[in-house]
């Protein structure tokens, strides 16, 4: 035997070597939190699986282009309904108003889901 305890077939004489987590045994080099292990990878605070967010989804990302897509969803499907039926009544201003109410509605919508308790 060498004077460092190793063994010819790698593994190492010396009680308590390899007991610790992060020494140079190959199964206890990924048991620290924050490691590179994939399952942990999306645990990050504000994620849309946080515990006690009576299911609303958390910020992230791509929350912005959800609202944004929302105000610009809703002034659109309201305007252009507004607009058919101001086209087939004659009655102009219901475009505007369309617009508008459209948007009351997408705003309405992002304060319920987005919204903090």
């Amino acid at each position: 035997m060498s004077r460092s305890g190793a063994r010819p077939d790698g593994t190492n004489d010396r009680p308590g070597s390899n007991d610790r987590p992060g020494s140079n045994d190959q199964a206890g080099s990924n048991d620290r939190p924050g490691s590179n292990d994939q399952a942990g990878s999306n645990d990050r605070p504000g994620s849309k699986g946080r515990p006690g967010s009576k299911g609303r989804p958390g910020p992230n990302e791509g929350t912005g282009w959800t609202v944004m897509s929302y105000l610009i969803g809703g002034m659109a499907l309201y305007g252009g309904i507004g607009w058919l039926i101001g086209r087939w009544t004659g009655i102009a201003v219901l475009f505007p108003i369309g617009m508008l109410f459209g948007l009351g509605l997408a705003l309405t919508l992002v304060v319920l889901r987005f919204g903090r308790p």
